[in-house]
């Protein structure tokens, strides 16, 4: 199928090239072709214990048709067929790949859940999964634009209908305001041009100048000149795309067992902070809740007023659509006795029991009183283990209340001397827990954007430039976080069919989990615990300036430079708020800043192009750099490019600790028609 596959994109490849000659010329009035095919292979320099390795291969095919029969109408069809020969990687934190056996961190041995390690032996789950040519070719992905826009003969109002992209607000590289479109972080993450990330939607956008239609006399009064109301129906509703390197169990066909490479999502670190263990023997299904993708009752609405006012121009903004982030709820889990294919541990001498527990059931047994939590903090005890582990006290309800308490064994990969409490265990036991990912949560936004020229303020520099300001202040109101900081009250269902005194019911056990240490047990909560609502108020400021090097007189284009200085604020952050369960367990500072610069360099009659892009998580001290060169000697159609990524980061902060063994250089090849 590979083999298959490839020919075919070679084949599509070689059509493309030859294709621009006729599509070109079309012969047509008002009829217009243009498209590019980009290819590119990396090296990732910065994986731990495994040396330089070749990293993502994207490819990329597009082609956009544009037909203007006249001044009022216009059709445009951009497609585009996206893909990657991925490179799989193993864990970062597991040298042998897969993940930290909980109960021998000391012998660095794993459970191997890794996904390129053929070297499996019971009784732990392996899956082979070969490098493959990944092809983003659902329908979906394919339509970068479909539409139709009709423009007023008097210029009064144009209204546009179809699948497209709309952008807004002001900043770069973090967005604040740009909220009308999830992003598609599948292959750079969030590290590519704004227009790629946003993922196209059906919407109705139509655009009204006020003064044209005879309606500016109250805005002019406020000293609004020529404004414009934009209007946004919006009746598909996405969520933002990604791949988690997910090595466990799971029902959810965006996050299926698999791997996305350096930009996937790393798999929670699953770790109790006060034993320093992991979970023992869980799996995780993650099933979606999403939005209804067509209907009227999920449709995202929203509005943009630009208007030219204090000698620049502005804009009020307000949006009513979905969250397309998730939370995470405990739905349950099911407890595993024996032997199953699709679990983690598995038992081959005997048929498989599966035994359900509710989502209060399951708070109740992680964090009870002689509860999971307990149990592997008694494994790291002085004087040895105490607590019973409670998947074997729990297996009891299902063999007749009162039957063998010693079903299960204690832990993955146990010694053979595992006899905590009595219980020596005569079946490998393991756990699916479901834990949904929710994105059916409202997001509403308000926002003011505003931009101008301050030469009438400044001149400086050695041809007396100008900068520009922008500003751009985003408030969300009751955005939804998952909590780190919990008090777990649940009691068993099932308390009263387990021996005296087996799993006592639950006092009131919660504590503080900064730094995400211990955010793993937090999620093992009911959601009207686990979950909590808190307004967020982002603003940036950022200055524009053109800089021409002093001494440099031969310089024939100035260096474009933009300093942004972020702020987000979350007003209820001692709530012990995660920044994004349960990828990232760090809790939100009540104020997050950021800093970005982004400058450009023309050199070279502009055939040599240098582009940086830095990002500094101040309030993590942690930074990304993106360093592009563009060598346009080779006409109009071909673009090679050069291309850098680096990231120093602490492994807690979020998005940039998730990623911070991605480093990588690209050289790709553009050729554009």
């Amino acid at each position: 199928m590979k083999t298959i596959i490839k020919t075919g994109l070679a084949a599509t490849l070689g059509l493309a090239i030859a294709a621009p000659a006729f599509a070109l010329d079309t012969g047509i009035k008002g009829l217009t072709q243009n498209g590019r095919i980009k290819v590119g292979a990396s090296v990732l320099y910065d994986l731990p214990g495994q040396g330089d390795k070749f990293g993502p291969a994207n490819w990329l095919i597009e082609s956009k048709t544009t037909y203007r029969p006249s001044r009022n109408w216009s059709f445009v069809a951009n497609f585009w067929l996206r893909g990657d020969a991925q490179k799989y990687i193993t864990s970062y934190d597991a040298p042998q790949g897969g993940l930290t056996n909980p109960l021998d961190q000391t012998l660095g041995s794993n459970l191997n859940f890794n996904l390129n390690d053929k070297n499996c032996g019971f009784p732990l789950q392996c899956e082979e999964i070969s490098d493959q040519l990944t092809v983003l070719n659902e329908w979906e992905d394919i339509i970068r634009e479909l539409s139709v826009k009709y423009r007023d003969p008097k210029r009064r109002f144009t209204v546009k209908f179809g699948k497209f992209q709309r952008g807004w607000g002001q900043s770069d590289g973090l967005r604040l305001m740009d909220v009308l479109h999830a992003q598609d972080l599948r292959e750079r993450f969030a590290f590519r041009d704004s227009d790629e990330l946003r993922i196209p939607a059906l919407m109705l956008s139509a655009d009204f100048k006020l003064d044209k239609l005879g309606m500016a006399g109250p805005f002019e009064a406020m000293g609004m000149k020529r404004p414009v109301l934009e209007v946004n129906f919006v009746p598909e509703v996405h969520h933002s795309k990604f791949i988690i390197n997910n090595p466990t169990p799971t029902d959810n066909g965006m996050q299926a067992d698999g791997s996305g490479g350096i930009f996937g999502l790393p798999w929670p670190d699953t770790t109790d902070g006060p034993s320093g263990l992991g979970y023992v023997g869980f799996g995780f299904n993650t099933p979606e809740n999403n939005a209804d993708k067509l209907s009227f009752k999920d449709a995202e609405y929203s509005m943009r007023l630009k208007f030219e006012a204090w000698g620049g121009l502005a804009t009020i903004n307000a949006f009513y659509g979905m969250q397309d982030l998730p939370i995470l709820k405990l739905r349950g889990l099911n407890l595993i006795v024996g032997a199953s294919p699709n679990n983690l541990i598995n038992d081959p001498t005997g048929a498989s029991i599966v035994a359900p527990f509710s989502a209060n059931d399951t708070e109740a047994i992680v964090h009870g009183a002689g509860g999971y939590l307990d149990f592997l903090r008694d494994l790291t005890a002085t004087g040895g283990a105490n607590v019973a582990n409670p998947l074997s006290v729990a297996t009891q309800v299902f063999f007749g209340g009162g039957g063998p308490g010693n079903v299960c064994f204690d832990g993955a990969n146990a010694p053979a001397t595992t006899a905590f409490n009595g219980n020596t265990g005569t079946a490998f036991c393991s756990v699916n827990a479901d834990v949904e990912l929710d994105y059916d949560y409202r997001q509403k936004l308000v926002g003011f954007t505003f931009t101008r020229d301050l030469s009438d303020f400044m001149q400086f520099g050695r041809k007396n430039s100008s900068p520009s300001m922008r500003f751009e202040i985003a408030h969300e109101f009751d955005k939804p976080f998952n909590r780190s900081n919990v008090a777990p009250e649940a009691t068993p269902s099932f308390a009263g069919e387990l021996p005296p005194g087996a799993l006592d019911a639950n006092i009131d056990i919660g504590y503080d989990q900064a730094g995400g240490e211990q955010a793993f047990g937090a999620l093992a909560v009911i959601p009207s615990r686990g979950v909590t609502k808190s307004n967020v108020t982002s603003t940036m400021i950022g200055f524009d300036f053109p800089f021409w090097v002093p001494g440099w007189e031969t310089q024939q284009r100035s260096i474009f430079t933009s300093l942004q200085i972020f702020d987000i604020y979350t007003h209820q952050s001692d709530k012990g708020l995660m920044v994004q369960a349960p990828y990232g367990f760090t809790t939100v500072e009540d104020h997050q800043n950021y800093m970005t610069f982004l400058w450009s360099a023309p050199l070279d009659n502009q055939r040599l192009v240098l582009e940086g892009l830095l990002i500094e998580d101040l309030t993590n001290d942690s930074t990304f750099y993106r360093q592009r060169v563009d060598f346009n000697y080779f006409g109009d159609s071909w673009r090679p490019r050069l291309e850098w990524m680096h990231f120093d980061a602490k492994k807690e902060s979020v998005p940039l600790g998730l990623l911070n063994n991605s480093d990588f250089i690209e050289l790709s090849l553009t050729y554009q028609f």
